[in-house]
């Protein structure tokens, strides 16, 4: 019996553990980002990040724009910020080849530390008139 109630164990850890590393959905990361913006911390941490972003992480863009065959659309960059200053997610909308290049080196930089954990910010990217 001892043995049985062990791999349940394992196996519900396993579970939970496997639930951390699911992909969040576009619309729920919309969501969490909207509602960090109705805060007065939100919009504060919002306006730090836009400042930061343009002076610490476009060069990711810049180094991806040679390898982006012309596809110079807008797009949003989510990005799933912890207090560790690291981006746990980085999605797309619309997915481009520009973002796609830079979406790796994005996941590697260090961004301002999050006011708490799986915090969601929007950056636009506004490439094309």
């Amino acid at each position: 019996m001892r043995s049985s109630f062990a791999i349940v164990v394992v196996l519900l850890s396993f579970h939970a553990a496997a639930d951390d590393n699911k992909a969040t959905s576009l619309s729920d990361a919309r969501s969490a980002v909207e509602s960090n913006l109705r805060t007065a911390e939100g919009k504060a941490f919002d306006e730090k990040l836009g400042a930061e972003f343009v002076q610490n992480h476009l060069e990711a863009l810049r180094r991806c724009k040679p390898s982006s065959g012309g596809d110079l659309q807008n797009f949003w960059i989510l990005l799933k910020l912890e207090k560790d200053a690291t981006a746990k997610e980085v999605l797309l909308y619309p997915s481009t080849r520009l973002g796609a290049c830079a979406r790796e080196s994005l996941l590697a930089q260090k961004f301002l530390p999050a006011p708490r954990p799986d915090y969601w910010v929007s950056v636009c990217m506004k490439l094309s008139q």
